[in-house]
C-alpha cells in the first residue's frame, strides 16, 4: 500500500521534478550556502521529490515523505515504519548531559578568568594605567556580552560567532570560521603555557622550554581525552576551576587593598617609556584577552538546556563577574609591587598571596593557578570543536571535523585539534629553545589568538544590527552593536604593525581561497545544470 502510494505520488509529478530540481540548484547557486556536488546533488533530487517535511514525535524529529502519511500514521502506533527516518538535531545530546545555568557561567567566567594568571606580569611593562584600558575594555566587553545575549535570544545558532557571521554573509561566515577556530586552538596554547609555568614552581626544570613545551603538549592530549566523556563532564570541571582560580584572584581584589601603597601606584603609572596614549591603546588589546571566551556559552548552544534564558543569562552574568574581578585585582597588584618584581614573576597572584598571608601560601596558589588553567584548557578545547563542527556543517570544513559520537561530542575534531596544537608548540618550543620567558610567549600568543578573534566579533556585532535595524525595540541592542564594533576598532590599533599586518593578510588569504571555492562550486552547478537539457535533445 505504502509503496504503491509513493510511487503513485513519483508519477504524478514527474512533470515538476526537473523544473523543481533546477529551480533548487538556481536558488542554492545565489545563496551559495549549499555546493552541490556528488552527494549534495542527490540529497537536493531527494529533498525536490519528497517534499520532505520534520514532525515531532517522542521528543526527536521524524522525517517523513509528503507521500508518507500513511508511514508515519503507523509509526505513531508501534506499527513497523516504512520511509520514516528518524533524526537527531545536529549537536544531539540528552537532557541529561546538557548544560544547565550554573555550569554555563562557571563556562563563561572560568574561559575568561583562568587565562590570565600570567597577564599581570605582562600589564606590568605598560604600567598601572592600564586601569584606563580596563575601563575601555569592561564596556567594550559588557556590550559583546550584550550583542550575544541578545542574538541567543532572538536567534539561537550553535557556532556562535561563526553561525551569526554566515548570516550576514556566507564570505563572512566561511571566513569567520578560519579565523575563529583557529584563533581558539592557538589560543588554548597560552593557557597551557601558563599551567606549566605554575607548575615549574613544583618541577624547576619545566623553567626551560624543551621540557616546558613537552609537558604541554602533554597536557593537551590529556584533556584531550577527557572531552571524550561530554559537555557536562568538562563543564563541571571548569566551574571547579573557577573557584580554584576565583580564590587567589578574588583574594587578591578583595584583600589585596590592605597591602596597596599609593606611591607604588603611582610610581607604577607609565612604566612603557611611550606615551600615555600609547601605553593605553596597548594595554587595551592585552586586557582583551582577559575577556575572550565571552561568547562561550552561544557557541555550545547545542548543549545548553533552555539555550534562550540559559546562554543570555550566563553570558551577562559571567562577564560582569570577570569585570569586577580583575579591575580590583590587578589594580591591587599594581600598587602592591614595583613594577620590574611583578614583569619578571611567572607566578604573580602567587606572589600576592604571599606577601599577604605569608611564603607558605605561594605553593598552594601555584596550584589552584595549575587547577584553574587545566580545567579551563578542556573547556577551550571543547569550545574549538563545537566551532569546528559548525563549520563543517555549513560546508566550510572537511566532514570529518563534524562528525559526533553518541555523546554528541565531535572527536575526530579533537583528536585533529590537538594534532595542530602539538605541531605549533614544538615550532614554538624550537623557537624559544635559545632563551625566552614565559611571559614573553604568552604575550606573543595571545595577541596572535585576540586578533584573529576580533574579525568574528565584529561581524556578530553587525548580525545584530541587521536583526534589530527595523526593530522599535532594538535601539539598545543598536547602540550595544555599534560600541562592540568600535571596541573591535580599539583592539586592533592597539596591535604591533608585524602582527595586524599578517592578521589582515590571513584574513584577505581566507577570502581569495573563498572566492576559488565557490567558483569550483558554480562551475560544477553550469555542468550539473546543462547534462539533462543533453540528454532529452539526444533522446528526441
Amino acid at each position: 500500500m505504502i509503496s504503491a502510494e509513493i510511487d503513485a505520488a513519483r508519477h504524478a509529478k514527474s512533470n515538476h521534478i526537473f523544473i523543481n530540481i533546477l529551480l533548487l540548484i538556481n536558488i542554492y547557486g545565489i545563496s551559495g550556502e549549499e555546493p552541490l556536488t556528488g552527494k549534495a546533488i542527490n540529497d537536493a533530487f531527494m529533498r525536490t521529490l519528497f517534499k520532505p517535511e520534520i514532525k515531532p514525535f517522542n521528543n526527536e524529529r521524524i522525517l517523513s515523505s509528503f507521500s508518507s502519511a500513511a508511514a508515519f500514521s503507523a509509526a505513531s502506533v508501534g506499527a513497523p515504519a516504512a520511509k520514516v527516518f528518524i533524526m537527531k538535531p545536529p549537536g544531539h545530546e540528552s537532557e541529561k548531559h546538557k548544560l544547565g545555568l550554573i555550569v554555563c557561567i562557571g563556562i563563561v567566567a572560568g574561559n575568561m578568568i583562568e587565562g590570565i594568571a600570567l597577564l599581570p606580569a605582562n600589564l606590568a611593562s605598560i604600567g598601572s594605567i592600564s586601569l584606563i584600558g580596563w575601563i575601555i575594555v569592561v564596556i567594550g566587553a559588557m556590550s559583546l556580552a550584550y550583542v550575544y545575549a541578545r542574538l541567543s535570544t532572538v536567534n539561537p545558532q550553535s557556532g556562535g560567532p561563526v553561525a551569526y557571521a554566515g548570516e550576514v554573509s556566507t564570505a563572512f561566515g566561511f571566513q569567520s570560521s578560519i579565523l575563529y577556530y583557529n584563533a581558539n586552538w592557538v589560543g588554548n596554547l597560552a593557557i597551557g603555557v601558563t599551567a606549566v609555568s605554575y607548575l615549574s614552581m613544583f618541577f624547576p626544570a619545566l623553567q626551560d622550554p624543551i621540557p616546558a613545551g613537552l609537558a604541554c603538549i602533554a597536557i593537551v592530549w590529556i584533556f584531550t581525552i577527557l572531552n571524550f566523556m561530554g559537555g557536562s563532564f568538562i563543564g563541571r570541571m571548569a566551574t571547579i576551576g573557577l573557584v580554584a582560580m576565583l580564590l587567589p584572584v578574588a583574594g587578591t581584589a578583595i584583600f589585596g587593598w590592605f597591602w596597596f601603597d599609593p606611591q607604588t601606584y603611582t610610581a607604577n603609572w607609565n612604566t612603557s617609556g611611550a606615551a600615555d596614549s600609547e601605553a593605553v591603546i596597548r594595554s587595551v588589546l592585552l586586557c582583551l584577552w582577559a575577556f575572550i571566551g565571552i561568547e562561550s556559552a552561544s557557541v555550545s548552544t547545542g548543549l545548553v538546556k533552555n539555550p534562550r534564558k540559559t546562554v543570555p543569562l550566563a553570558t551577562l552574568l559571567g562577564t560582569g563577574l570577570a569585570g569586577i574581578v580583575y579591575v580590583l585585582s590587578f589594580q591591587a597588584i599594581a600598587g602592591m609591587f614595583p613594577a620590574d618584581v611583578i614583569a619578571k614573576s611567572g607566578a604573580p597572584f602567587a606572589a600576592s598571596v604571599a606577601l599577604m598571608v605569608g611564603d607558605w601560601a605561594a605553593p598552594v596558589v601555584a596550584a589552584c593557578t595549575v587547577i584553574a588553567c587545566l580545567t579551563s584548557l578542556g573547556s577551550w578545547m571543547l569550545l574549538v570543536t563545537q566551532a569546528g563542527a559548525r563549520a563543517a556543517r555549513d560546508g566550510h570544513f572537511p566532514k570529518i571535523y563534524g562528525e559526533l559520537d553518541h555523546r554528541g561530542m565531535p572527536r575526530k575534531g579533537l583528536i585533529l585539534a590537538a594534532s595542530q596544537m602539538t605541531g605549533l608548540m614544538l615550532l614554538i618550543t624550537a623557537l624559544n629553545a635559545k632563551g625566552g620567558s614565559a611571559a614573553s610567549l604568552f604575550e606573543m600568543i595571545t595577541e596572535i589568538a585576540v586578533l584573529l578573534t576580533m574579525l568574528p566579533y565584529f561581524y556578530s556585532c553587525i548580525d545584530l544590527l541587521r536583526i534589530e535595524s527595523t526593530s522599535q525595540q532594538g535601539r539598545l541592542s543598536c547602540i550595544a552593536a555599534v560600541l562592540g564594533c568600535g571596541f573591535c576598532f580599539i583592539a586592533l590599533a592597539g596591535a604591533g604593525a608585524t602582527n595586524l599586518m599578517l592578521t589582515i593578510g590571513v584574513s584577505l588569504v581566507v577570502m581569495m581561497i573563498y572566492s576559488w571555492r565557490m567558483g569550483t562550486v558554480q562551475a560544477n552547478r553550469l555542468r550539473f545544470a546543462a547534462q539533462p537539457i543533453s540528454s532529452s535533445a539526444a533522446g528526441s
